[in-house]
């Protein structure tokens, strides 16, 4: 069809303008010239690829990223789509199946690839299209061809035939592969069944964050045992944050007892509700004021400051642990700058205060100093002290989900939301107005939620459940709950330990699948299909790469917005092959 064409089109006229045509290209498009949507290469890089021994051009490259719209994005979005980076891949990958193809013995030629274009199809990356632009009522029209080529690919019909001959080869050896991609009906229909079974959960979070400032702190005793047991654990702790630890400015080890004001009435001055009146706020202060000097007076006698933060202070994240505030710098403090300046002036041990803050009155006490490269021997204790929060809290959450799993256990006929309703906004503010209190308890804080149906799902890290995370054990047990048997956990996961209570449960339509099982089967194919692609694919590339058979040009990469290219390596995995 198409050489009948290029017959009829040989007159005297036609090869003059075919050679202005031509011409045009050369001038426009050809390694030296600013064609195209690339920025001018330099000096003899007329090639965008090397791979294997064969050259994907500049040429070549402008095809693809003509062919998948390139010139129909703006700059910025080509680039935050990763355009060009793609067409590169999709290249190196037609490149590895062409010479596949070779080495198997296929072969392409020019009247299969006109015969295909007669048609008005082409292939472009792996990609076949209907293209309606190279006819003309309906039939293939060589002009209207001519016309598509040049405008729309920057190709001439001569380069656009070599292009699509390198597809061809390519398709070969994708088609090849199809074919020996086979799904058994019982992989279909276990994959049907797998998707279609849903589940609702019901379920109680309890995460060990919230435990961490509502238990005693540990003995230095405790401290060093446990630093002794656990060395190896604690020193790949300290190399993951060894960074932290080099050219330290001067640190200071803070402990504090915080006196917030309260009304005559019983109510804290920054309390929801009705605020207190100007004389209420200010006799409340005035007490505070005195109240954290009384505690002054008592550690000035003798009695630990720690003993008297646990007994005394009004902060609640930090009186668990003896109001200790742990290693702070200047600026990391939370303190005004004053305060700050009177802390860091002070003598190791020296209580500072009562001082203003921002919650009422405080007394503060250093004790100790650290600055400069802090060895691990340095930083061990402190580490530890870290740890072992770290694991009473998950211990404390685990126990509470255990409770809360054992009262559920205990009413079979309610659900969790039943069992542990969420407090009303009134009843949090009546709480925190009673104990001038703005902390929960971390069993207050849990409440019972929904994930609503999902089915199985695996990630990248494991079996999904949707809205609680990542568990295989989880996922397993969710599936197996039974109506009679609803309740499972707890199970950890990532610091937290979740309950879980069959709500819901929705079983796959068998009768559906039977109508349904041929089309299931084709789409179960054409997945694998891809999958085994890929594969091969991104295989080949990372061999080839490893052999040092693959160079790339950057420069073309490079958008027109930008003075560099992009970073960009060959055969990464977050890049699909094959789709």
């Amino acid at each position: 069809m198409l050489e009948r064409m290029r017959k009829s089109s040989q007159s005297l006229l036609i090869y003059v303008l075919f050679g202005i045509v031509i011409a045009v290209f050369i001038i426009n498009f050809g390694p030296q010239s600013r064609g195209g949507c690339d920025g001018p290469a330099a000096a003899g890089d007329h090639y965008a690829a090397k791979v294997a021994g064969d050259v994907i051009s500049t040429s070549d490259f402008r095809y693809g990223f003509l062919f998948v719209g390139g010139a129909h994005y703006p700059a910025n979005m080509a680039k935050q789509q990763h355009l060009k980076e793609m067409v590169m891949d999709k290249l190196i990958e037609r490149e590895l199946l062409a010479q596949e193809a070779e080495r198997m013995g296929f072969v392409v030629t020019d009247d299969e690839v006109e015969d295909m274009v007669a048609e008005a199809k082409i292939v472009g990356l792996g990609y076949p299209r209907t293209v309606t632009a190279v006819q003309k009522d309906g039939k293939f029209n060589y002009d209207a061809f001519k016309n598509y080529v040049q405008f729309e690919l920057s190709l001439n019909p001569k380069s656009f035939i070599q292009e699509q001959k390198r597809e061809l080869l390519a398709s070969r050896v994708r088609d090849l592969m199809r074919g020996s991609v086979k799904v058994s009906m019982d992989e279909v229909k276990t994959d049907f069944v797998r998707k279609g079974q849903q589940v609702n959960l019901e379920y109680m979070r309890f995460p060990s964050r919230k435990y961490e400032d509502r238990q005693e702190a540990a003995s230095d005793a405790e401290l060093a045992e446990y630093a002794k047991k656990n060395e190896a654990k604690l020193k790949e702790l300290y190399e993951q944050r060894k960074f932290m630890y080099e050219k330290t400015p001067k640190e200071l080890r803070i402990r504090q007892i915080v006196v917030k004001p309260v009304t005559s009435a019983g109510k804290p001055v920054t309390s929801a509700g009705k605020p207190a009146t100007v004389g209420d706020a200010a006799a409340a202060d005035k007490a505070a004021e005195k109240k954290a000097s009384d505690l002054a007076a008592r550690i000035a006698k003798g009695e630990p400051f720690a003993k008297v933060a646990k007994e005394a202070s009004d902060d609640a994240a930090t009186r668990g642990r003896g109001g200790e505030l742990g290693w702070r710098h200047k600026g990391a403090t939370a303190f005004e700058s004053k305060v700050e300046e009177k802390l860091f002036a002070a003598k190791t041990g020296q209580v500072v205060g009562p001082v203003k803050v921002a919650s009422g009155w405080a007394l503060l006490v250093s004790e100790g100093s650290r600055e400069g490269d802090l060895t691990f021997d340095a930083v061990k204790l402190e580490l530890a002290a870290e740890k072992v929060r770290q694991e009473k809290a998950l211990a404390l959450a685990k126990a509470d989900a255990e409770a809360a799993l054992a009262q559920a256990k205990a009413a079979p006929g309610k659900t969790l939301k039943e069992l542990f309703p969420a407090k009303s906004e009134g009843d949090a503010k009546s709480a925190k107005a009673k104990t001038g209190d703005e902390d929960e308890s971390a069993s207050d804080t849990a409440r019972a939620e929904e994930t609503g149906l999902f089915s199985r799902r695996a990630g990248r890290d494991g079996a999904v459940v949707e809205g609680i995370g990542t568990s295989n054990a989880l996922s397993k047990a969710a599936f197996e709950l039974k109506a009679d048997a609803p309740l499972a956990g707890p199970f950890e996961i990532t610091g937290s330990y979740v309950i879980v209570r069959l709500k819901e449960r929705k079983e796959p339509d068998l009768a559906e699948f039977e109508k349904k099982k041929l089309e299931l089967r084709r789409d179960a194919e054409l997945t694998k299909w891809i999958e085994v692609l890929s594969d091969w694919s991104h295989q080949r590339c990372v061999d080839a790469k490893a052999a040092k058979r693959i160079t790339i040009n950057r420069d073309v990469l490079r958008y027109e917005d930008s003075a560099e290219p992009p970073p960009y390596e060959p055969c990464m995995p977050r890049r699909m092959f094959g789709g």
